[in-house]
Parts: structure tokens; sequence; C-alpha cells
């Protein structure tokens, strides 16, 4: 019993040194993440509307109208849908990516890609 109490109390002992130093927002991600999921929901939640509703339409409008030229177009032996989740994903990537920036910049932090990799400006 006395094994778990010590336990427990170190792992609330270290998570609270944890707290005590300065630890990075995670909001930037949240907001990359959530626009990866769903094209313009990052956008939302970094209060730029305009853009949001931009990008969910361009989402909608690549994934409806793909799937409907895949559904029509004849191409034997060869289906276009999986061109369709691709480009999804391509959107939703870069979705994702301008949310996460935006939110960087609001934090006062800019990610830049380097020559010789990832920078990081404060």
């Amino acid at each position: 019993m006395r094994a778990v109490a010590v336990a427990l109390a170190a792992v609330v002992g270290v998570g609270m040194v944890g707290w005590a130093r300065q630890e990075p927002n995670p909001i930037p991600l949240i907001h990359g993440i959530a626009s990866f999921a769903i094209p313009g929901l990052g956008q939302y939640l970094n209060e730029e509307y305009d853009k949001a509703l931009t990008h969910f339409a361009v989402d909608v409008a690549l994934v409806v109208g793909g799937g409907y030229l895949a559904a029509i177009l004849p191409y034997p032996g060869f289906s276009l849908y999986w061109g369709v989740g691709v480009v999804h994903a391509l959107w939703a990537f870069y979705s994702g990516w301008d949310a996460y920036q935006v939110a960087l910049q609001r934090e006062g932090i800019s990610l830049e890609v380097s020559p010789t990799g990832f920078a990081v400006r404060f």
C-alpha cells in the first residue's frame, strides 16, 4: 500500500514540476489538427471567418465535384475515387498547416523552413 502511495506521490510531483515550468501553448497544434480533420475549422477557431468558409467550401466542392466526375468519367478497370481522396487529403493538410501557422503567429512565434531544416523565431 505504501508503494502505491509513493508511486502516486511521484506521479503527482512530476506533474506539478511540469506545471511550474513554462510549457508551450498547445492552441496552435489544436487549431491545426482541427482544420486537418474538417478544413476550415481551425481558421474558424483563429477567428478568420471568411477564410474558414472558403476552406470549407473548397473542400466540399472538391469532394462532391470530384465524386461526380469519378462517377461519370469512363475509365475501364480504373477508378478515380482514390484521386478524390488524395485531393481531399492534400487540401486538408494545407488547411491544417495554414491554421497552425496563423495560430503560431498569434502567439508571437513563427515556424519557417530554412535550407538546413526548420527555424523557430520568437
